[in-house]
């Protein structure tokens, strides 16, 4: 077999192993798309505060779903409609906040790196706490970044304060 031939193939394998992955995501994407529909067909006021955040439009076209943050959320049988997820915001909150806290913000990290980080893109105050907490060894992103995919409720500082989830 000539080199031609060799590198024609390799062209061609290469091609197709490309075309693959992008069917293959094509149906991981239009999972996701049915999962954050799923959420907003109930989550409508959590849904209207999340497309206003950095996470579901912002200037990189990258876009965290739902189930990015809220994948271990177990939902009961026959809750079906808005009325049946009525849940005082706050209340929400906390336990997320909590539950982030407890776990150092772990769906943060999937997607955000300390490591990749670069601070010389950042405002000044905020490279004096990210060094800060790193120096640290703090790992909870939440502690300082809720209200970041959704609208903070009132109050929320003194009642996360109470609840010792906020400095």
């Amino acid at each position: 077999m000539n080199n031609t031939t060799s590198k024609g193939r390799h062209v061609l394998s290469s091609i197709a192993l490309l075309t693959f992955g992008l069917f293959c995501s094509s149906f991981a994407l239009a999972e996701d798309l049915k999962e954050l529909q799923d959420c907003e067909s109930c989550h409508t006021v959590q849904t209207d505060d999340f497309h206003a955040s950095v996470h579901y439009i912002n200037r990189s076209g990258v876009q965290a779903g739902c189930n990015n943050c809220h994948a271990h959320l177990q939902h009961k049988a026959g809750k079906e409609t808005s009325k049946d997820v009525q849940k005082p915001r706050i209340e929400m909150a906390l336990s997320e906040w909590k539950r982030m806290k407890e776990n150092e913000s772990k769906e943060c990290q999937t997607c955000h790196s300390h490591m990749a980080m670069d601070l010389a893109k950042q405002e000044p105050r905020s490279v004096e706490r990210h060094e800060e907490s790193f120096k640290n060894g703090e790992t909870s992103c939440i502690d300082c970044h809720k209200g970041i995919s959704h609208q903070l409720p009132s109050d929320w500082k003194t009642i996360a304060e109470k609840a010792g989830l906020q400095k």
